[in-house]
């Protein structure tokens, strides 16, 4: 603890040699929506929540806003009074108001109050409440009053008063109540009593410091037990008190008779903070009884009066002061020294906007934008201005050291140079080899010293002869410097000079005087900005190069390409001004809007504005400088911000996820704090939720998830938006879960959830399902037993009907039916008689063919055998009768006559077998048409003009072709086609 305050202190003593410092607070006012500036009171609640207890309302915080409650006369379960004194929060969760007309109950469920006083006749009015502590039995609260102490049973709202003195006015309003470990109550009085009650006895004991300088009647103020068990007691004329067990007190003088205690509170580390009235806030150091100020400077805004304080679960503090509201102490955001060159502005030539930093030894150099050159040392603080034989001009916009010479680059006049041995200046400018008089950028290199102005290009200063070498633009020559406009100068570990202007970013090559640049085009790989302000090579040798308007760029030496990272990668700002890297290997950007971190393996960024200490989130650019001791400096439009990078902490703390309001069509539903579902008929089609995470450390920059399960498959990244709203959804039951991190995205992946059923309309539910089907059923059933009499009174009459018409159809239909049957049998008989003769007709034609080809041939043949005998007579006459009867004897002829004869009789025949069988021949054709009409062997032999062995093995060819087996007739199967 003894360290921890160490700490304090030591921060407390490096501000006051400071010149001005911006405070760590962050506040809350009735400009953010508290009911009241005055607060007496500051309590946080098991589920997380803040109160505020002021003198015009209750005020309930969530980190997003404020639930007000105060007194209306017209409503008997509102708060007791709005001027709120004390909180408590018994066992189980029921928080508990003492306020100026009485004490208050409230109820979570439904944002109302129950109020508690003793009758108004009674002498002691319990009015107001000043003090609320709860009793070691659970079932009961003491209450501090003007009237006395009171205590009250929480079951049957009774009360027991104790007095304390009668004798004295005054003497029993109990200001202030605290129990120590063993029960017993502390308590002190306007007349500057202090008391110890045992409860078991219900008897007051008076507890004497033994100490002359705490003797008086000082009232007592404030009285608190540590968490070592001590007792402190705070009175009225700034006596401090600790009681150590088992009689003795110490005495602390460091704010006697300097400031009344109002208040005293603990923080997470056990160091005493003291409240007090017209000093502010206060940490003591115990051993050496000394009181270290936490406000900057005089108090003022409402810091100088200090009623309340209260630590929160995270561990930061709270102050409740009188008319400045509530100061919330993030120890996270006390790493941020700022300093400012001027105390306070008073004349033109003064200013704490920052344009160049540089520390040498224990001296701080300071270049301000108007204000001159400033050195900050341990002997005191110098300022060099503008003079004849002295600072050249008051803008100073770089410094660089060589040996005991401080270079000055200025903005309108030239270069000085500070003898830091014999405090002469000399000053370069355009009548003694400048280019220009405005130097923006400055690089030494041993004796050589490489300068950028503003419209004198690029040159380069040999200290040793005092001559200069100038490299600008030739609009015919592409190989000199892009522009004559240079911003920053540096050497990377390779050697290269780099020079970045307002219009491109150039390599000089120093052997032939040339330069290569870098431009940006639309193109990937291209620099994000022609106008290159600072460079910085890091600790892993990348290059790296701030932008006006760009971002910061990463250079790959292998493809000469640049990789950019703007603000919609996370960056504070895209107007770069420096860039520094830390020990831990962070490079720190700082921009016109903040101060961001970048991890440069992780490309991610965390960026600090002024609610995280700095006194302006505009830096300027080239004001940065790295100390040999880790410390960074980057300069502002309000001084310079430095700090060290291991020193600042992250927000580790987890926040509770909390549901706050629930709103159907813009308007409030009912209270959430112990609502875990809702139900919404089918008319409230619109409604919104709201949430919070219950951290407070610069709330505005947590951030939240949430999902409606089963309508939303994905959570919705929300950023720092906290209020959801759906539309038009479906009957059915649904579960919205919200979760959320801190401002330094730490999540707590444990949600908060609410059930929201939306019931349909009655034509939808399923009672009305089912009675409309009831009806329906028995509407339907009763139709259907009314059709089905009438269908059966209609089938009795039908029957007999139809049986009548049955027997007289059925007498005709016998009639027609055997008319259509003889009918049938004499056409059929014909149609067979018809057949049966050309089938024979065509067989008999067929085997006179077959007879007369048969003649024919034993004729041709005799005659031939004739015409080759001997002596043969007539031979010419025999060769006639031969040729006539060759020409007479056609078999294809005849073939083709048979087919006409066939066709007429059998149909398609031969085409159903030339489809079904397109490999048979024309004599499988033929062969299968003798078969159908039932040609003998010999005879189809005889008509082939083949032998019957020939026919036989035709046939056998034939039923392969068919493919019949061996048991198949073949005539058979040709009839069936």
């Amino acid at each position: 603890m003894r360290t921890t305050l160490l700490v304090y202190v030591m921060l407390w003593l490096f501000v006051s040699h400071s010149l001005a410092q911006t405070r760590h607070w962050q506040q809350l006012s009735v400009d953010a929506g508290l009911s009241q500036n005055t607060i007496n009171t500051i309590f946080q609640d098991s589920r997380g929540f803040m109160w505020f207890g002021t003198q015009n309302g209750l005020n309930k915080y969530d980190g997003t806003g404020f639930s007000i409650f105060k007194n209306r006369s017209t409503d008997s379960a509102s708060l007791a009074s709005s001027d709120v004194y004390s909180v408590y929060e018994d066992h189980d969760t029921n928080l508990w108001f003492g306020t100026r007309a009485g004490l208050s109950r409230y109820h979570r469920e439904s944002n109302s109050f129950s109020n508690y006083d003793l009758p108004q006749k009674s002498c002691y009015a319990m009015r107001p409440v000043w003090a609320i502590v709860g009793d070691s039995d659970k079932e009961h609260l003491w209450l501090g009053a003007s009237g006395g102490l009171f205590r009250f049973n929480r079951r049957s709202g009774l009360f027991n008063h104790y007095r304390l003195n009668d004798s004295i006015q005054n003497a029993n309003s109990v200001r202030t109540l605290c129990r120590d470990r063993q029960g017993h109550l502390w308590m002190g009085t306007s007349v500057g009593t202090l008391l110890r009650f045992d409860p078991a006895s219900a008897r007051f004991t008076p507890v004497s410091t033994n100490h002359p300088d705490a003797m008086g009647r000082s009232p007592i103020t404030a009285i608190r037990r540590d968490g070592e068990g001590h007792m402190w007691v705070g009175r009225e004329d700034g006596t401090l008190l600790r009681y150590d067990a088992p009689s003795s007190f110490r005495l602390y003088k460091a704010l006697q008779h300097r400031f009344p205690i109002r208040a005293l509170g603990e923080d997470a580390n056990g160091n005493l903070w003291v409240g007090t009235d017209q000093g502010g806030a206060f940490l003591l150091d115990k051993q050496a009884d000394t009181a270290v100020p936490l406000h900057d400077g005089p108090p003022r805004d409402g810091t100088d009066v200090i009623l309340s304080f209260c630590r929160d679960s995270k561990g930061d503090m709270w102050l409740g002061s009188y008319r400045g509201g509530v100061f919330l102490f993030d120890k996270t955001d006390t790493a941020f020294t700022q300093l400012a060159p001027y105390a306070e502005i008073k004349h033109a030539g003064e200013s704490n906007s920052v344009l160049a930093i540089r520390r040498d030894g224990g001296d701080l150099w300071i270049g301000t934008d108007g204000g001159g050159l400033v050195r900050k040392g341990m002997e005191g603080t110098t300022y060099y201005k503008k003079q004849r034989g002295g600072l050249a001009d008051n803008t100073v916009l770089c410094l660089a050291k060589v040996d005991h010479r401080l270079y000055i680059g200025t903005y309108t006049g030239g270069l000085s140079v500070l003898d830091l041995t014999t405090g002469s200046f000399t000053t370069y400018d355009k009548h003694n080899g400048l280019g220009d008089n405005s130097v923006w950028a400055l690089y030494p290199e041993g004796d050589l010293l490489w300068i950028g102005t503003n419209h004198g290009g690029l040159q380069l200063l040999d200290t040793r002869s005092n001559t200069f070498r100038s490299f600008t633009n030739t609009l015919k020559n592409p190989r000199t410097i892009s522009s004559n406009t240079i911003r920053c100068i540096y050497r990377d570990s390779r050697q290269q000079l780099w020079v970045g202007t307002v219009s491109g970013l150039n390599v000089f090559h120093e052997r032939n005087g040339t330069f290569t640049t870098y431009y940006h085009d639309d193109g990937a790989g291209s620099i994000s900005s022609d106008n290159v302000v600072c460079m910085y090579e890091d600790s892993e040798k990348n290059l790296w190069f701030g932008t006006h308007g760009g971002g910061i760029n990463r250079y790959d030496y292998d493809t000469h390409t640049f990789t950019s990272f703007q603000e919609e990668d996370g960056l504070a700002g895209n107007i770069v001004c420096g860039m520094l890297e830390d020990e831990q290997g962070f490079l720190w950007v700082s921009t016109n809007r903040g101060l961001s971190r970048f991890d440069v393996r992780k490309k991610t960024f965390k960026n600090f504005d002024t609610h995280a200490g700095l006194a302006s989130a505009e830096f300027n650019i080239g004001a940065r400088y790295a100390g040999g001791d880790g410390r960074l400096y980057f300069g502002s439009i309000a001084g310079v911000t430095s700090f060290l990078p291991h020193h600042i902490r992250e927000n580790t703390f987890v926040p509770p996820v909390v549901i706050t309001d629930f709103q159907v069509f813009n308007k409030p539903l009912l209270p959430m704090d112990k609502t875990r579902e809702v139900t919404l008929n089918h008319t409230q089609s619109m409604f919104s939720l709201r949430f919070a995470a219950l951290s407070f450390s610069h709330a505005d920059k947590n951030r939240y998830a949430y999902r409606l399960v089963p309508f939303d498959e994905t959570w919705i990244q929300a950023g720092t938006t906290n209020t959801a709203t759906y539309t038009n959804l479906d009957p059915g039951t649904y579960t919205f879960q919200v979760k959320a991190s801190n401002n330094d995205g730490v999540w707590n992946e444990q949600y908060a959830s609410l059930r929201i059923v939306i019931t349909p309309p009655f034509w939808k539910t399923m009672w009305f399902t089912v009675l409309l089907c009831a009806v329906v059923t028995g509407g339907l059933y009763a139709a259907y037993r009314l059709q089905i009499n009438s269908l059966r009174r209609r089938q009795r009459a039908l029957a007999q009907l139809v049986a009548q018409r049955t027997t007289e159809i059925e007498a005709k239909n016998k009639q027609l039916l055997e008319s259509e049957r003889r009918h049938a049998q004499l056409v059929n008989q014909q149609l067979n008689d018809e057949l049966a003769a050309k089938s024979q007709e065509l067989t008999g034609s067929t085997l006179l063919i077959i007879q007369k080809n048969r003649l024919l041939d034993e004729l041709k043949t005799k005659m031939k055998d004739l015409l080759r005998s001997p002596g043969s007579n007539n031979l010419r006459d025999f060769r006639q009768l031969v040729q006539l009867i060759n020409y007479n004897f056609s078999p294809e002829k005849e073939w083709m006559e048979f087919t006409l004869h066939f066709s007429r009789v059998h149909g398609r025949f031969l085409d159903t077998l030339k489809n079904n069988y397109p490999e048979l021949t024309n004599n499988d054709l033929r062969l299968c048409a003798l078969y159908r009409i039932g040609i003998a062997t010999k005879d189809i032999a005889a008509a082939m003009s083949i032998s019957q062995a020939s026919v036989k093995m035709a046939r056998y060819r034939l039923r392969k072709k068919l493919g019949l087996t061996p048991e198949e007739d073949i005539t058979a199967f040709l009839e069936q086609i």
